[in-house]
Protein backbone atom coordinates (compact mmCIF):
# COMPACT_ATOMS: atom_id res chain seq x y z
CA UNK A 1 0.00 0.00 0.00
CA UNK A 2 1.15 3.57 -1.06
CA UNK A 3 0.80 5.92 1.99
CA UNK A 4 1.99 9.23 2.26
CA UNK A 5 1.95 11.04 5.64
CA UNK A 6 1.25 14.27 5.89
CA UNK A 7 0.45 16.91 8.64
CA UNK A 8 -2.21 19.61 7.95
CA UNK A 9 -0.88 22.57 7.19
CA UNK A 10 -1.02 25.51 9.42
CA UNK A 11 0.39 28.82 9.43
CA UNK A 12 1.39 31.02 12.25
CA UNK A 13 -0.10 34.04 13.71
CA UNK A 14 2.30 37.31 13.29
CA UNK A 15 2.22 40.83 14.87
CA UNK A 16 3.17 43.18 12.61
CA UNK A 17 6.06 46.10 13.56
CA UNK A 18 4.83 49.58 13.02
CA UNK A 19 7.63 50.84 10.68
CA UNK A 20 6.71 52.14 6.86
CA UNK A 21 9.58 53.21 4.88
CA UNK A 22 7.40 53.35 2.36
CA UNK A 23 4.04 51.74 1.51
CA UNK A 24 3.48 49.00 -1.59
CA UNK A 25 0.44 49.86 -3.59
CA UNK A 26 -0.63 47.52 -6.07
CA UNK A 27 -4.18 46.68 -7.08
CA UNK A 28 -3.63 42.34 -5.70
CA UNK A 29 -6.01 41.29 -9.21
CA UNK A 30 -3.39 41.95 -11.31
CA UNK A 31 -1.84 38.73 -13.23
CA UNK A 32 1.54 38.20 -12.14
CA UNK A 33 2.23 34.54 -13.57
CA UNK A 34 0.66 33.53 -17.03
CA UNK A 35 0.78 29.92 -17.30
CA UNK A 36 0.30 27.47 -20.62
CA UNK A 37 0.30 24.14 -19.55
CA UNK A 38 1.24 22.68 -22.54
CA UNK A 39 -2.19 21.11 -23.13
CA UNK A 40 -3.85 24.03 -24.40
CA UNK A 41 -5.05 25.22 -20.83
CA UNK A 42 -4.16 28.30 -19.64
CA UNK A 43 -4.02 29.91 -16.08
CA UNK A 44 -2.96 32.82 -13.54
CA UNK A 45 -1.26 33.68 -10.76
CA UNK A 46 -2.54 36.72 -8.91
CA UNK A 47 -0.02 39.31 -7.66
CA UNK A 48 -2.12 39.36 -4.42
CA UNK A 49 -1.83 35.48 -3.86
CA UNK A 50 2.25 35.86 -4.48
CA UNK A 51 2.67 39.01 -2.38
CA UNK A 52 1.03 37.55 0.28
CA UNK A 53 3.26 34.67 -0.24
CA UNK A 54 6.36 36.76 -0.01
CA UNK A 55 5.24 39.11 2.64
CA UNK A 56 4.34 35.71 4.94
CA UNK A 57 7.94 34.39 3.85
CA UNK A 58 9.90 37.67 4.68
CA UNK A 59 8.16 37.42 8.34
CA UNK A 60 9.48 34.68 8.93
CA UNK A 61 12.94 35.52 8.22
CA UNK A 62 12.00 38.99 10.08
CA UNK A 63 11.51 37.19 13.96
CA UNK A 64 14.59 35.47 13.37
CA UNK A 65 17.18 37.31 11.49
CA UNK A 66 16.45 41.10 12.39
CA UNK A 67 18.50 40.54 15.80
CA UNK A 68 21.46 39.41 14.36
CA UNK A 69 21.47 41.38 11.05
CA UNK A 70 19.19 44.86 12.04
CA UNK A 71 16.69 46.53 10.41
CA UNK A 72 18.41 47.39 7.00
CA UNK A 73 19.12 43.24 6.01
CA UNK A 74 16.32 43.35 3.15
CA UNK A 75 18.42 46.24 1.12
CA UNK A 76 21.98 44.18 1.58
CA UNK A 77 23.52 41.79 -0.18
CA UNK A 78 24.31 39.12 1.75
CA UNK A 79 25.69 36.97 -0.65
CA UNK A 80 27.88 39.01 -2.17
CA UNK A 81 26.20 38.08 -6.47
CA UNK A 82 25.05 42.23 -6.21
CA UNK A 83 21.37 41.37 -5.51
CA UNK A 84 19.42 41.73 -1.73
CA UNK A 85 18.53 39.75 0.45
CA UNK A 86 14.84 41.03 -0.60
CA UNK A 87 15.83 39.95 -4.00
CA UNK A 88 16.73 36.72 -3.46
CA UNK A 89 13.80 35.93 -1.31
CA UNK A 90 11.34 37.24 -3.96
CA UNK A 91 12.99 34.95 -6.03
CA UNK A 92 12.88 32.16 -4.04
CA UNK A 93 9.19 32.92 -3.07
CA UNK A 94 8.69 32.78 -7.32
CA UNK A 95 10.25 29.12 -7.73
CA UNK A 96 8.42 28.07 -4.77
CA UNK A 97 4.89 28.89 -6.24
CA UNK A 98 5.88 26.96 -9.22
CA UNK A 99 7.11 24.05 -7.84
CA UNK A 100 3.96 23.79 -5.56
CA UNK A 101 1.50 25.01 -8.77
CA UNK A 102 3.69 21.98 -10.97
CA UNK A 103 3.16 19.62 -7.90
CA UNK A 104 -0.92 20.48 -8.12
CA UNK A 105 -0.71 20.28 -11.80
CA UNK A 106 0.13 16.31 -12.01
CA UNK A 107 -1.46 15.33 -8.34
CA UNK A 108 -3.45 13.35 -10.74
CA UNK A 109 -0.58 11.03 -11.58
CA UNK A 110 -0.91 9.81 -8.34
CA UNK A 111 -4.00 9.57 -7.68
CA UNK A 112 -4.33 12.56 -5.48
CA UNK A 113 -7.01 14.79 -4.27
CA UNK A 114 -7.57 16.51 -1.05
CA UNK A 115 -10.28 14.97 1.41
CA UNK A 116 -12.54 16.49 3.09
CA UNK A 117 -10.87 16.22 6.37
CA UNK A 118 -7.83 18.22 4.55
CA UNK A 119 -9.82 20.74 3.10
CA UNK A 120 -11.98 21.45 6.54
CA UNK A 121 -8.58 21.89 8.54
CA UNK A 122 -7.13 24.10 5.63
CA UNK A 123 -10.48 26.47 5.68
CA UNK A 124 -10.13 26.52 10.03
CA UNK A 125 -6.30 27.03 9.78
CA UNK A 126 -6.96 30.05 7.04
CA UNK A 127 -9.47 31.59 9.23
CA UNK A 128 -7.65 31.01 12.97
CA UNK A 129 -4.70 33.06 11.21
CA UNK A 130 -6.80 35.74 9.97
CA UNK A 131 -8.72 35.66 13.55
CA UNK A 132 -5.32 35.82 15.48
CA UNK A 133 -3.69 38.24 13.86
CA UNK A 134 -4.64 42.03 13.58
CA UNK A 135 -5.98 44.04 10.87
CA UNK A 136 -2.68 46.62 10.06
CA UNK A 137 -0.61 43.21 10.09
CA UNK A 138 -2.87 41.74 7.77
CA UNK A 139 -3.28 44.59 5.77
CA UNK A 140 -0.02 45.03 5.20
CA UNK A 141 0.84 41.17 4.68
CA UNK A 142 -2.07 41.09 1.90
CA UNK A 143 -3.16 38.60 3.85
CA UNK A 144 -6.63 37.52 3.05
CA UNK A 145 -8.74 34.60 4.35
CA UNK A 146 -8.77 32.80 0.55
CA UNK A 147 -5.29 33.88 -0.04
CA UNK A 148 -4.10 31.79 3.40
CA UNK A 149 -6.45 28.78 2.15
CA UNK A 150 -4.47 28.94 -1.07
CA UNK A 151 -0.69 29.01 -0.05
CA UNK A 152 -2.24 26.39 2.12
CA UNK A 153 -3.84 24.49 -0.27
CA UNK A 154 -0.36 24.50 -2.80
CA UNK A 155 1.94 23.62 0.34
CA UNK A 156 -0.81 20.45 1.12
CA UNK A 157 -0.59 19.69 -2.52
CA UNK A 158 3.13 19.62 -2.77
CA UNK A 159 3.85 17.54 -0.03
CA UNK A 160 1.62 14.89 -1.07
CA UNK A 161 3.13 14.57 -4.37
CA UNK A 162 6.46 15.06 -3.52
CA UNK A 163 6.51 12.39 -1.20
CA UNK A 164 4.61 10.18 -3.96
CA UNK A 165 7.31 10.61 -6.69
CA UNK A 166 10.28 9.98 -4.11
CA UNK A 167 8.68 7.21 -3.08
CA UNK A 168 7.76 5.52 -6.67
CA UNK A 169 11.87 7.20 -7.53
CA UNK A 170 12.87 4.78 -4.41
CA UNK A 171 11.41 1.72 -6.20
CA UNK A 172 14.20 1.92 -8.56
CA UNK A 173 17.11 2.59 -6.25
CA UNK A 174 19.49 -0.90 -5.43
CA UNK A 175 21.43 -1.55 -2.57
CA UNK A 176 24.14 -0.73 -4.65
CA UNK A 177 23.19 2.38 -5.54
CA UNK A 178 23.49 3.98 -1.83
CA UNK A 179 25.45 1.13 0.01
CA UNK A 180 27.07 3.58 2.31
CA UNK A 181 30.23 2.65 4.35
CA UNK A 182 32.17 4.49 7.01
CA UNK A 183 35.23 4.69 9.02
CA UNK A 184 36.65 7.20 11.49
CA UNK A 185 39.51 8.84 11.11
CA UNK A 186 42.52 10.60 12.63
CA UNK A 187 44.22 13.56 10.98
CA UNK A 188 47.45 14.42 12.05
CA UNK A 189 47.91 17.65 10.54
CA UNK A 190 51.58 18.89 9.69
CA UNK A 191 50.47 22.49 7.64
CA UNK A 192 52.02 24.39 10.93
CA UNK A 193 49.87 25.89 13.56
CA UNK A 194 49.40 30.22 14.45
CA UNK A 195 51.24 31.97 17.16
CA UNK A 196 49.21 34.28 19.58
CA UNK A 197 49.44 36.76 17.23
CA UNK A 198 47.39 34.77 14.68
CA UNK A 199 50.96 34.18 12.68
CA UNK A 200 50.92 30.67 10.68
CA UNK A 201 54.23 28.88 12.39
CA UNK A 202 55.42 25.90 10.44
CA UNK A 203 56.52 22.59 12.22
CA UNK A 204 59.90 21.96 12.73
CA UNK A 205 61.62 18.34 11.24
CA UNK A 206 61.51 17.18 14.51
CA UNK A 207 57.58 17.69 15.12
CA UNK A 208 56.77 16.31 11.79
CA UNK A 209 58.68 13.16 13.03
CA UNK A 210 56.40 12.95 16.33
CA UNK A 211 53.42 13.63 14.54
CA UNK A 212 53.92 10.64 12.52
CA UNK A 213 55.20 8.60 14.84
CA UNK A 214 51.90 9.29 16.37
CA UNK A 215 50.26 8.03 12.93
CA UNK A 216 51.98 4.87 13.21
CA UNK A 217 51.42 4.18 17.16
CA UNK A 218 47.70 4.67 16.08
CA UNK A 219 47.56 2.79 13.31
CA UNK A 220 49.06 -0.48 15.09
CA UNK A 221 46.64 0.06 17.97
CA UNK A 222 44.05 -3.16 18.85
CA UNK A 223 41.69 -0.27 19.78
CA UNK A 224 41.38 2.71 17.90
CA UNK A 225 39.02 4.43 19.67
CA UNK A 226 40.92 4.04 22.68
CA UNK A 227 44.52 4.55 21.49
CA UNK A 228 43.16 8.27 19.76
CA UNK A 229 42.09 9.56 23.29
CA UNK A 230 44.78 8.40 24.81
CA UNK A 231 47.27 10.71 22.30
CA UNK A 232 44.39 13.33 22.39
CA UNK A 233 43.59 13.21 18.56
CA UNK A 234 40.69 13.73 17.18
CA UNK A 235 38.40 11.02 15.11
CA UNK A 236 35.96 12.08 12.92
CA UNK A 237 33.46 10.29 10.87
CA UNK A 238 33.17 9.90 6.78
CA UNK A 239 30.77 7.98 4.96
CA UNK A 240 31.19 7.17 1.62
CA UNK A 241 29.35 5.33 -1.06
CA UNK A 242 30.76 2.08 -1.61
CA UNK A 243 33.18 1.82 -4.96
CA UNK A 244 32.46 5.27 -5.82
CA UNK A 245 35.32 6.59 -8.03
CA UNK A 246 35.76 10.57 -7.35
CA UNK A 247 34.41 12.56 -3.94
CA UNK A 248 34.09 16.39 -3.50
CA UNK A 249 35.08 16.61 0.09
CA UNK A 250 37.36 13.27 0.67
CA UNK A 251 41.14 13.03 -0.67
CA UNK A 252 40.43 10.22 -3.28
CA UNK A 253 43.82 7.83 -1.47
CA UNK A 254 41.79 8.19 1.63
CA UNK A 255 38.55 6.51 -0.06
CA UNK A 256 41.16 3.93 -2.22
CA UNK A 257 42.43 2.80 1.36
CA UNK A 258 39.19 2.58 3.26
CA UNK A 259 37.62 0.41 0.37
CA UNK A 260 40.83 -2.19 1.10
CA UNK A 261 39.32 -2.85 4.60
CA UNK A 262 37.17 -5.21 6.47
CA UNK A 263 34.73 -3.70 9.05
CA UNK A 264 37.02 -3.59 12.19
CA UNK A 265 40.19 -3.01 10.30
CA UNK A 266 42.55 -0.54 10.97
CA UNK A 267 44.83 1.47 7.69
CA UNK A 268 48.18 2.11 7.38
CA UNK A 269 49.47 5.45 7.61
CA UNK A 270 48.24 7.40 4.99
CA UNK A 271 50.41 10.41 3.74
CA UNK A 272 48.31 13.42 2.36
CA UNK A 273 51.27 16.11 0.39
CA UNK A 274 50.69 19.21 2.09
CA UNK A 275 47.86 18.26 4.73
CA UNK A 276 49.45 15.40 7.04
CA UNK A 277 49.42 11.73 8.24
CA UNK A 278 45.51 9.54 8.34
CA UNK A 279 45.01 6.58 10.21
CA UNK A 280 41.58 5.12 9.15
CA UNK A 281 38.91 2.48 10.82
CA UNK A 282 36.11 1.34 8.83
CA UNK A 283 33.38 1.48 11.46
CA UNK A 284 30.53 -0.19 9.17
CA UNK A 285 30.92 -2.34 5.98
CA UNK A 286 27.14 -1.17 5.46
CA UNK A 287 25.90 1.63 7.70
CA UNK A 288 22.34 1.09 7.59
CA UNK A 289 21.73 4.46 8.72
CA UNK A 290 24.08 6.54 6.29
CA UNK A 291 22.57 4.62 3.57
CA UNK A 292 18.68 5.20 4.28
CA UNK A 293 19.91 9.31 4.09
CA UNK A 294 21.77 8.43 0.70
CA UNK A 295 18.63 6.74 -0.47
CA UNK A 296 16.53 9.50 0.58
CA UNK A 297 18.86 11.83 -1.22
CA UNK A 298 18.28 10.17 -4.41
CA UNK A 299 15.13 9.72 -4.01
CA UNK A 300 14.92 13.57 -3.62
CA UNK A 301 17.55 14.34 -6.51
CA UNK A 302 15.01 12.49 -8.79
CA UNK A 303 12.04 14.93 -7.42
CA UNK A 304 14.01 17.61 -8.43
CA UNK A 305 14.85 16.58 -12.05
CA UNK A 306 11.26 15.17 -12.31
CA UNK A 307 10.24 18.98 -11.47
CA UNK A 308 12.03 20.20 -14.41
CA UNK A 309 10.91 17.93 -17.11
CA UNK A 310 7.90 19.64 -15.63
CA UNK A 311 8.73 22.96 -15.94
CA UNK A 312 9.62 22.14 -19.61
CA UNK A 313 6.44 21.29 -20.78
CA UNK A 314 4.99 24.53 -19.45
CA UNK A 315 5.48 27.83 -20.18
CA UNK A 316 5.22 30.35 -17.16
CA UNK A 317 5.79 33.73 -17.78
CA UNK A 318 6.51 36.43 -15.03
CA UNK A 319 5.40 40.11 -15.13
CA UNK A 320 8.97 42.03 -13.95
CA UNK A 321 7.25 45.04 -13.20
CA UNK A 322 4.53 43.39 -11.51
CA UNK A 323 6.58 41.38 -9.41
CA UNK A 324 8.84 44.72 -8.51
CA UNK A 325 5.60 46.36 -6.77
CA UNK A 326 6.37 44.18 -3.80
CA UNK A 327 8.82 45.38 -1.46
CA UNK A 328 9.67 44.43 1.76
CA UNK A 329 8.77 47.85 3.23
CA UNK A 330 6.98 46.75 6.88
CA UNK A 331 9.15 44.31 9.38
CA UNK A 332 7.27 41.74 10.81
CA UNK A 333 7.44 40.61 14.83
CA UNK A 334 6.32 38.09 17.01
CA UNK A 335 5.14 38.35 20.26
CA UNK A 336 7.42 36.94 23.06
CA UNK A 337 5.00 34.32 23.42
CA UNK A 338 3.72 33.26 20.02
CA UNK A 339 0.56 31.29 19.41
CA UNK A 340 0.84 27.43 19.43
CA UNK A 341 -1.08 25.57 16.87
CA UNK A 342 -2.37 22.08 18.18
CA UNK A 343 -3.38 19.24 16.63
CA UNK A 344 -7.09 17.68 16.20
CA UNK A 345 -8.19 14.63 14.31
CA UNK A 346 -9.87 16.88 11.84
CA UNK A 347 -7.08 18.79 10.70
CA UNK A 348 -4.56 15.60 9.54
CA UNK A 349 -5.18 12.51 7.76
CA UNK A 350 -3.47 10.01 5.98
CA UNK A 351 -3.30 9.83 2.57
CA UNK A 352 -3.33 6.73 0.40
CA UNK A 353 -3.84 5.61 -3.17
CA UNK A 354 -7.07 5.68 -4.61
CA UNK A 355 -7.58 2.23 -4.30
CA UNK A 356 -6.97 2.60 -0.36
CA UNK A 357 -8.88 5.90 0.10
CA UNK A 358 -11.62 4.16 2.66
CA UNK A 359 -8.57 4.25 5.59
CA UNK A 360 -8.96 5.31 8.38
CA UNK A 361 -7.27 8.93 8.94
CA UNK A 362 -4.31 9.93 11.24
CA UNK A 363 -3.02 13.05 12.64
CA UNK A 364 -0.07 14.11 10.80
CA UNK A 365 0.93 17.68 9.19
CA UNK A 366 2.46 19.27 5.99
CA UNK A 367 6.04 19.37 5.96
CA UNK A 368 7.69 22.38 3.81
CA UNK A 369 9.98 20.17 1.81
CA UNK A 370 11.15 23.00 -0.01
CA UNK A 371 12.15 25.45 2.34
CA UNK A 372 13.81 24.62 5.65
CA UNK A 373 14.34 28.10 6.39
CA UNK A 374 10.71 28.43 7.47
CA UNK A 375 9.59 24.93 9.37
CA UNK A 376 7.11 27.18 11.77
CA UNK A 377 4.66 27.66 8.56
CA UNK A 378 3.94 23.95 9.12
CA UNK A 379 2.66 23.70 12.42
CA UNK A 380 -1.06 22.01 13.28
CA UNK A 381 -3.85 24.41 14.02
CA UNK A 382 -7.01 22.93 14.34
CA UNK A 383 -7.43 23.89 18.20
CA UNK A 384 -7.70 27.47 19.40
CA UNK A 385 -5.17 29.10 21.08
CA UNK A 386 -5.58 31.05 23.97
CA UNK A 387 -2.26 33.26 23.29
CA UNK A 388 -3.13 36.09 20.93
CA UNK A 389 -1.08 38.54 19.26
CA UNK A 390 -0.17 42.45 18.89
CA UNK A 391 1.09 45.26 17.64
CA UNK A 392 4.88 45.37 18.61
CA UNK A 393 6.45 48.62 17.05
CA UNK A 394 10.45 47.72 15.75
CA UNK A 395 13.23 49.40 17.48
Amino acid sequence: MNKNKVKSAGIAALAAAVLFTGCSKFNPDTTLVTINTGDGTKDTISLGYANFAARYQQSMYDQYLLAYYGEGMWSTDMTGTGSTMEDDTKEGVLEDIENQYLAKLHASDYDITLTDEQNTAIAEAAAKFISDNPAETLEVMGATEEYVKQYLEYRTYYSLVSNAAMEEAGESISDEDCWMRTFSYVLFDTTGTTDEEGNAVEYTEEEIADLKANAEELAAADDYAAKAEELEATASTYSYLKGEEEDDTMDMAIIEAAEALDEGETSDVIEIEGVGYYVIHLDADHDEDASQTKKESLESDAFDDLLETWKAAITWTVDEKAWAKVEFDTLFKTLETETEETTDDATTEETTDTEESEDATEDTEVEDTEDTSAEEDTEETSEESDESTEETEAE
